[in-house]
């Protein structure tokens, strides 16, 4: 648990196990605190690298507008701060999106990348959605912004069967998130709106995953199929009865295709 200097921000990240560096990168809700479910299986086989980019978790929150670029330059300076030439990169949704704009322009960085429930661009579905959680968070409402943002996060009989759960987590959003909470949530938000990778999807040369889930209302499964279609070395896995929120609706089958991927040592071709 660390921090260093990014243009005079502070970035905060976490090392666990040993081993080829794997760099996650949260989704917009998420956190370092959001994988610890994860370390155990995680760290031992992996170094395994959490960071939380601008506006997030235990990281420093902006004054200004942005885009995605700079947390781009928040992940190079990750690589800089750590001494690291190459690692292995995991992206979640906004993560994602981060990912393919670091493997597009610094392609030897990269050793194998996985992207799960993300897309190639923000397409005006993504925007409106997006949006919405801005009238949210606007609010200042935790009731309000738990209702409008969270369920399509979810699939339904997901969402159904943990409804105790998540009424648990619609009283914590009430008392412990604040002003610069919402605002940081919607800096994040309007910096994916320009998010628009398909004019270098093909300069990305890494080993990729793409990951889809059945009930992803957000970034839909055909979204992942344009990235794997755009890639020249990528492969694609869909896992059913989940959503958008797919690591923590199937924990282990998620766990299952990242290590797997990840422990191959060459992308496999059957004649």
């Amino acid at each position: 648990m660390a921090n260093f200097d990014f243009k005079g921000k502070s970035i905060y990240y976490e090392e666990h196990g040993s081993g080829e560096p794997l760099i996650v990168l949260n989704g917009i809700f998420m956190s370092c605190m959001s994988w610890m479910a994860f370390v155990p299986a995680f760290s031992a086989e992996f170094r395994l690298i959490l960071v939380d980019m601008l506006d997030q978790g235990r990281s420093s929150m902006m004054d200004a507008e942005y885009t995605q670029e700079l947390q781009t330059e928040v992940i190079l300076a990750l690589y800089e701060h750590l001494g690291l030439e190459k690692a292995h990169i995991m992206g979640i949704s906004y993560g994602g999106e981060v990912a393919m704009k670091l493997a597009a322009a610094y392609p030897g960085k990269v050793g194998r990348m996985i992207l799960s429930n993300t897309a190639a661009h923000t397409s005006h579905w993504l925007r409106d959605i997006g949006r919405s959680w801005e009238y949210a968070y606007q609010s200042r409402d935790g009731s309000q912004f738990f209702k409008t943002c969270v369920p399509i996060v979810y699939s339904p009989g997901f969402y159904d069967a943990n409804h105790d759960w998540m009424s648990a987590r619609e009283d914590l959003f009430s008392k412990f998130f604040g002003a610069e909470v919402y605002d940081a949530f919607g800096r994040l938000t309007r910096s994916a709106e320009t998010h628009d990778a398909r004019p270098d999807l093909d300069k990305i040369t890494a080993p990729a995953l793409v990951i889809s889930s059945e009930f992803d209302f957000i970034t839909p499964p055909y979204q992942q199929k344009e990235l794997v279609s755009a890639m020249p070395n990528a492969s694609h896995i869909l896992i059913p009865g989940a959503g958008h929120a797919l690591m923590y609706e199937k924990p282990n089958e998620f766990t299952a295709a990242v290590i797997g991927f990840l422990r191959m040592k060459e992308t496999l071709k059957v004649l």
